[in-house]
């Protein structure tokens, strides 16, 4: 929506915020869409469960682009809403996947009655199949045209990072 752009983009853009993808899950293998992880609807916010795993910069991310299952009733690709999650809240918690060189690119994120609220739904709900695509189909074309993780390595955003005190190419 219009004030999602508004709340949203000008600190994806300017990088004060960083944000991670909380798709895939232990469980569902290469199958997206068979994903556990549910949100429940109580008032205006969802209460959210389940895991996600091989999240790029989940250690550092201030905001989770999150799909998760709110329809069980009706054929798993359209039972997915897709939303923007804070992750600094309780009940989100991100462990790093260490590789034996101690470096941790991935990582595990538990959602244990973490909240998102109402207005944070992207695509409306039960449409969170389509949404991801999108992000999908961004990601692979950045990454083919040479937006790789070579120049993601060079700049950390976002408040976990802590570098917002210092100006880009400092």
């Amino acid at each position: 929506s219009d004030e999602q752009k508004q709340r949203f983009l000008p600190t994806i853009a300017n990088g004060q915020e960083a944000w991670c993808q909380l798709f895939s899950e232990p469980g569902a293998g290469s199958d997206l869409a068979g994903l556990q992880a549910k949100a429940m609807l109580d008032g205006e916010e969802y209460i959210v469960n389940g895991q996600k795993v091989w999240t790029s910069g989940g250690h550092y991310a201030d905001m989770g682009m999150l799909i998760a299952r709110t329809n069980s009733d009706v054929p798993k690709h359209q039972g997915i809403t897709y939303f923007a999650i804070d992750m600094h809240q309780p009940g989100v918690d991100v462990r790093p996947l260490r590789e034996m060189t101690g470096r941790a690119l991935f990582n595990e994120v538990f959602l244990s009655d973490a909240r998102v609220r109402d207005d944070s739904m992207i695509g409306g709900l039960n449409n969170g199949w389509r949404v991801a695509n999108t992000t999908l189909m961004f990601e692979r074309s950045s990454l083919g045209a040479g937006g790789g993780s070579a120049a993601a390595s060079l700049a950390s955003p976002g408040t976990v990072a802590g570098d917002l005190d210092r100006r880009a190419g400092d």
